[in-house]
């Protein structure tokens, strides 16, 4: 992959899962990271690992669904590195794990909160500071739900069916302006979300055992995928809504 050296790149949900998978590879790669998460204990781990292996990395606490934090956020990653060159926005919470009719308004608004609003915040702030910087590239990590139906998980696809037109429409605000905005929509992974949902609602596991590859994918397969469109090897691609999902929604 191209031009991922001396790029300062936000990774929220940086603290386990896809994200923290993501923040691994771009520091690897010899990006400047910034790993966000309500886990304190998650993200200093991998700021800590990343330290480890030569990297660059630091943990900024904050809660998505809050614009003060996104904006702090965002002022913490130009601070220390002088510039934002791209985002992975992976933060997230999972379905309830009910039938749209036993849903309350909290449930709804919890996850909408979170995975469409958080979303939401972390776009436009990380979009005006890659005007600052001239340009650059935002990744959210969406999901398969988003264009398939899951059981028990109405509030979860209507949430990520929206981050996929929000990508779209930023894609088209933003494409003469050097700025891309994508989005990864993984099926299932191997993510601490994916087992706390599972314990919810056990029919899932009938779900994973249709998956053309019969397996899970890997944290690091997924965040490689969303790693890629933050590099110049990209340069051309906006507005995209990629499956990486094993065939699971064309199977």
């Amino acid at each position: 992959m191209n031009g991922l050296s001396g790029k300062s790149v936000i990774v929220t949900g940086g603290g386990s899962g896809i994200g923290a998978a993501a923040a691994r590879l771009l520091a690897a790669a010899g990006c400047l990271v910034t790993v966000a998460d309500l886990n304190e204990a998650g993200g200093g781990a991998v700021v800590a690992e990343v330290a480890a292996a030569n990297g660059k990395a630091q943990f900024v606490r904050a809660n998505v669904a809050q614009e003060e934090d996104v904006q702090a956020l965002v002022v913490a990653a130009e601070k220390t590195y002088g510039k934002l060159d791209g985002a992975i926005n992976s933060a997230g919470v999972a379905q309830r794990g009910v039938p749209l009719t036993s849903l309350t308004l909290a449930d709804w608004d919890r996850v909408h909160g979170i995975n469409l609003r958080g979303m939401f915040l972390c776009i436009k702030h990380e979009i005006l500071a890659l005007q600052r910087a001239g340009g650059g590239s935002v990744v959210a990590i969406s999901a398969g739900a988003s264009i398939n139906g899951v059981p028990n998980s109405s509030e979860y696809c209507a949430a990520k069916s929206g981050v996929n037109g929000l990508v779209r429409a930023a894609a088209v605000d933003f494409a003469d302006k050097g700025i891309r905005v994508n989005a990864i929509l993984p099926g299932g992974t191997a993510t601490p979300m994916l087992q706390g949902a599972l314990a919810k609602d056990p029919q899932l596991e009938n779900i994973i055992a249709m998956f053309p590859m019969k397996r899970l994918a890997r944290p690091e397969e997924v965040a490689a995928a969303a790693v890629w469109l933050i590099s110049d090897s990209a340069s051309y691609v906006t507005g995209a809504t990629w499956s990486v999902d094993g065939a699971l929604s064309i199977a």
